[in-house]
């Protein structure tokens, strides 16, 4: 196991069924620059909405776990836009090598969920009025907007996220979603919607199990 990364952050995401509308679409496009990509994920299937374990490949081979430190908090940053914002602390371990769950794999407990990416790195030229809260707090931030499939769901995610150092985030966190959903949005995002990719996978497999074969006897009736 190589290098570790620390990210300590405020998140707040929503999720909707379906393919992504195209209003959302023309709406990251609208932002400015974005990068764009598409990957796999390998999620170990939460026990509850505050871990996250997943295997990722991007530029290598890495295991993250992430641990949520506070929230849900509930906010309106619009009238048609209310989230749960939630601070979270993520681990991120390089790997030497390629681990065998990605072919093989026994328990029936790990997800993979492909996704399609298009992430807009905000800093302080994109914040007239508020560029202060990344450049001098030394924070960053940025907005997504993903298609995701996971088993045979079919959705979209948008997310905003800051990180940072602990004292500089609150401040940050404000200044960065009331610019960036200063303008009337696109569509409703409602408190419903709103969840961590920890809580939207423990619904989606809310009735998966571990597989026969690795539960012992007494436990496969349960």
């Amino acid at each position: 196991m190589g290098r570790t990364t620390e990210t300590n952050s405020l998140e707040v995401r929503w999720f909707g069924e379906g393919p992504t509308p195209r209003d959302l679409d023309e709406w990251i496009a609208g932002l400015g620059s974005v990068e764009s990509a598409s990957r796999t994920d390998l999620y170990l299937s939460p026990p509850t909405a505050s871990f996250n374990l997943k295997l990722r490949r991007e530029g290598g081979e890495f295991v993250e776990l992430k641990r949520r430190l506070g929230g849900p908090e509930r906010r309106s940053f619009a009238p048609d836009v209310t989230g749960d914002v939630e601070q979270w602390y993520k681990w991120s371990f390089s790997l030497d090598h390629s681990p065998s769950l990605w072919t093989s794999e026994r328990t029936g407990l790990w997800l993979p969920v492909r996704k399609a990416r298009t992430l807009h790195a905000l800093d302080a030229a994109d914040l007239p009025s508020s560029g202060a809260s990344l450049s001098d707090e030394d924070v960053t931030a940025h907005v997504e907007l993903t298609a995701v499939t996971a088993s045979s769901a079919t959705a979209w995610t948008v997310g905003l996220e800051v990180a940072g150092r602990a004292e500089a985030l609150a401040g940050a966190f404000a200044a960065v979603a009331s610019e960036v959903f200063g303008e009337p949005f696109p569509v409703d995002l409602s408190a419903e919607q709103s969840v961590g990719y920890s809580e939207w996978l423990r619904r989606l497999a809310a009735d998966s199990r571990a597989a026969a074969e690795v539960l012992v006897p007494s436990n496969r009736n349960e």
